[in-house]
């Protein structure tokens, strides 16, 4: 559609006949149609280029872009080997020389890439967990919540201690947050180490899979290895996606990472 629009956009048009009727005018003989054709044409042809990019870029900003983990973070050591294994299974579906295994194997390129971006969305979830988690100063609230109650002997108001019992609520509270963080965040982690490690074993299994059909005579012979590969590509992806349900039931939309577009 951005074409279409950009083919058709009248100014283009009018700029590009404007300068290819000065080029006309100017140019002496018969070199003048010619040139100033090939004025317009160039003019036309970088206005529509020009508008094509510029519109790509507002879609591109346009897009919700997920949080990339903390650097050196767990969830930052666990997405980039996940993302080295995955341009290494790229390379490796694109090795083989026969047509046929280079389609057939092509599946578990393009599923590995689905499980990656699933992945990157538990990472931003996790992230923003960590976030979340930084925000509640454990130490202190638990220094608070002894100072409280170890005064809770001495002798005060009933309004004093109906004060008190507020404070520790709304510490008990923050507390209870903190801890279902911990939880999610512990989670969301150990699902993305199980994932990259997983996808870092199938670089193996589809290793042996391409010695395999290139030894034995083509992609009849590993047909049923293949199907089992992208069975578990297909298992990674559910479960980071159960995961990551799990995750928003339990702390809710506010540290949720923005849908892809």
């Amino acid at each position: 559609m951005g074409l279409r629009r950009e083919l058709t956009e009248p100014w283009g048009l009018v700029t590009a006949g404007l300068l290819g009727g000065l080029g006309f005018a100017v140019l002496p003989g018969g070199t003048a149609i010619v040139a100033g054709l090939g004025i317009a044409a160039a003019v036309y042809g970088v206005k529509v280029a020009a508008g094509l990019l510029a519109h790509r870029e507002r879609r591109d900003d346009s897009r919700p872009r997920l949080l990339r983990p903390h650097q050196g973070s767990a969830a930052d050591v666990w997405l980039r080997r996940a993302e080295r294994t995955v341009r290494t299974l790229h390379d490796q579906t694109e090795s083989p020389r026969e047509a046929a295994v280079r389609s057939q194997v092509g599946e578990v390129d393009d599923d590995a890439s689905a499980v990656l971006d699933a992945l990157r969305r538990l990472a931003a979830q996790a992230t923003a967990v960590e976030d979340a988690q930084h925000r509640i100063d454990v130490p202190r609230l638990l220094a608070e919540r002894d100072r409280i109650t170890g005064a809770g002997g001495d002798p005060a108001p009933e309004q004093m201690r109906a004060e008190q019992q507020r404070s520790l609520d709304a510490i008990q509270q923050q507390l209870a947050v903190a801890g279902r963080l911990d939880e999610a965040h512990g989670i969301l982690l150990a699902k993305m180490q199980s994932t990259a490690i997983g996808l870092e074993g199938l670089v193996a299994r589809l290793a042996e899979v391409l010695a395999l059909s290139a030894t034995s005579g083509g992609v009849d012979t590993a047909h049923d290895q293949i199907a089992g590969l992208n069975g578990e590509l297909d298992g990674l992806r559910s479960g980071l996606a159960e995961t990551e349900e799990i995750s928003r039931r339990a702390l809710g939309p506010q540290h949720s990472p923005p849908e892809p577009a």
